[in-house]
């Protein structure tokens, strides 16, 4: 699957970013909303000099909440961005990496810990800025693993466990695989599955019951 995805998408730099502080608010910010939204806030928060734990840390919470108006639920993730950047400067005295670096289960307890941070964003944030072995066991994969007949399971943790018990553990790999189940999950594998041109079609339990309509 890894390598026919490979063949059919591109995802290098698929999560840009300056810092790796940007990417956990980023995490934060693209709940329940599309890339061009986050995008745009991460743009506005940087043009304003925000995209620093100390800075974000003592913003004015309603500036906050304009300037991030356009990924929606935009008070509650300014409360939760906020309070990650107070954190990061109380505790680690605005170094984000000393939390991301400690023993991989001390630093998801950290994160959960946080107002607004579950455990898909927790572990985005562990993989992406943190460079870590933690797969991101969003709906995308669970749709994509139910559907092609690899795994009947919606359970965060049993398809989390479920990849990482079967794949590499190197930080890139999974961050790959993780970019790839998005991108055919955006593409193919929708919510009303296109199964036409899928490259997974001829293998996938759904892409074959549709060839036989």
């Amino acid at each position: 699957m890894y390598i026919r995805l490979q063949e059919q998408f591109e995802v290098e730099e698929w999560w840009p970013s300056e810092s790796a502080f940007e990417i956990m608010v980023g995490a934060i910010l693209t709940q329940q909303t599309n890339w061009d939204n986050v995008e745009r806030s991460l743009n506005e928060l940087r043009g304003k000099g925000l995209l620093e734990p100390r800075r974000l840390a003592h913003a004015n919470i309603s500036e906050l909440e304009e300037t991030i108006r356009s990924c929606g639920f935009y008070r509650q993730k300014a409360r939760s961005i906020k309070g990650m950047a107070l954190y990061i400067q109380l505790e680690y005295g605005g170094v984000p990496e000393l939390l991301l670096n400690k023993e991989i289960g001390s630093a998801r307890d950290e994160l959960l810990s946080l107002n607004g941070v579950g455990k898909e964003t927790a572990d985005s944030i562990l993989l992406f800025a943190g460079k870590r072995p933690k797969f991101v066991a969003a709906v995308y994969v669970s749709r994509v693993l139910r559907r092609t007949g690899i795994l009947d399971s919606t359970d965060y943790d049993e398809v989390q466990n479920y990849i990482e018990s079967r794949f590499s553990d190197d930080p890139e790999d999974l961050s790959k695989l993780y970019a790839l189940f998005v991108q055919l999950a955006k593409t193919h594998c929708r919510p009303s599955p296109r199964c036409g041109q899928c490259p997974l079609e001829c293998d996938c339990e759904t892409g074959l019951a549709q060839g036989k309509k």
